[in-house]
């Protein structure tokens, strides 16, 4: 009976072992394959590339808005009702356009009755002037005339001027941004009428830093790009710098853009080309720094490792940045992978 029970105990026993005994040896072949796996990844693939000479020239590129250089308000001289209204908002107008006429029958009026006045004066004077020759009348008399005279002649002056600036008429070739005024509108002097911006002479202002202010002067060209006009370019010339920064320590430039196409109120980027000596230099992509620019290093692979070099880094064109010291043209640069390199890890090259 005891026979019958423990035989099938251990034939259980033997199970039980020999699936223990199995997937032990499972468990170590996997492991063997696990080191295996990290042993062939200790070697990582990277894309290289060698430096390459470049023509880099420094510049400074600037963003600014386009404006009017003439944009003038125009205030009424006189106190009238507008009687026409010549011109609005969108028109186009040339200096001494009329914007608009104010009433002015009353100094018609007081000019017409003034003119006989002077007539008058003018002949008393002659008049008096012969007699004071033979001693008819005293200087003094003469003397009152010619003021009379002098009085009535300032008083006609007065009205002419009066009357001209009931016409009010623009004082610059351009277009009408804005009017202030209506047919019946009254205008006081001083009222503003409406704002005239010339858009043949355009500007364009901008803000540097100190550092870029040190390296323009008036006369300076710049390369002008838009949005608006994709593809093509403008030229500015530096009017004016500004001898003081502003409260963030950036400076005002202006910039006189001569072009039909150009807007005032665009917005526009300026390119200078600070440096004229096309200086031939190493180059490498903008990719393969590590670090920053603040602490930049590349990967140069030799023998089959990739080691990490500190460099000097000089101007970017965006795509590719200037190295003034740290490689030579020889050296292999890591272009991609580096976030997988530490100093001195192997590496296989992918490209070259």
């Amino acid at each position: 009976m005891k026979s019958k029970v423990v035989t099938p105990i251990i034939m259980t026993i033997v199970i039980v072992g020999f699936i223990a005994w199995k997937l032990a040896e499972n468990k170590q072949i996997i492991d063997k394959n696990s080191e295996l796996s990290l042993t062939i990844n200790t070697i990582v693939p990277v894309m290289v590339e060698h430096p390459i000479s470049m023509d880099f020239n420094e510049k400074i590129i600037v963003n600014g808005r386009i404006d009017s250089k003439n944009e003038v308000a125009v205030y009424s001289k006189a106190q009238g009702v507008v009687i026409k209204k010549y011109k609005r908002a969108g028109d186009v107008v040339r200096r001494g356009t009329v914007i608009a006429q104010l009433e002015n029958n009353i100094i018609r009026e007081n000019l017409r009755l003034a003119e006989p006045d002077f007539a008058k004066a003018e002949k008393d004077v002659k008049r008096f002037q012969n007699l004071v020759s033979i001693g008819a009348i005293t200087v003094r008399e003469l003397e009152d005339a010619q003021i009379a005279l002098r009085s009535i002649e300032s008083r006609i002056v007065e009205l002419k001027d009066l009357l001209s600036n009931t016409s009010i008429v623009s004082p610059v070739s351009g277009i009408i941004n804005k009017d202030y005024f209506e047919e019946g509108t009254l205008l006081t002097v001083g009222s503003p009428v409406a704002d005239v911006v010339d858009n043949k002479a355009l500007k364009m202002y901008i803000n540097v830093t100190e550092k870029e202010m040190l390296k323009l002067k008036k006369g300076n060209e710049a390369t002008i790009t838009t949005d608006v006009y994709s593809g093509s370019t403008f030229t500015g010339i530096i009017d004016a710098i500004s001898p003081k920064s502003n409260d963030r320590y950036y400076y005002s430039i202006e910039l006189m853009v001569n072009s039909p196409q150009l807007q005032p109120g665009m917005f526009a980027t300026a390119i200078f080309n600070t440096d004229k000596s096309n200086r031939k230099t190493f180059a490498i992509n903008r990719m393969a720094i590590v670090g920053g620019l603040k602490a930049p290093h590349v990967f140069v692979v030799k023998n089959g490792k990739a080691y990490k070099i500190p460099v000097r880094v000089g101007i970017s064109d965006g795509e590719y940045i200037e190295i003034t010291d740290g490689i030579s043209a020889a050296d292999t640069i890591v272009k991609s992978g580096q976030i997988n390199l530490v100093d001195g890890t192997e590496v296989s090259i992918i490209n070259l």
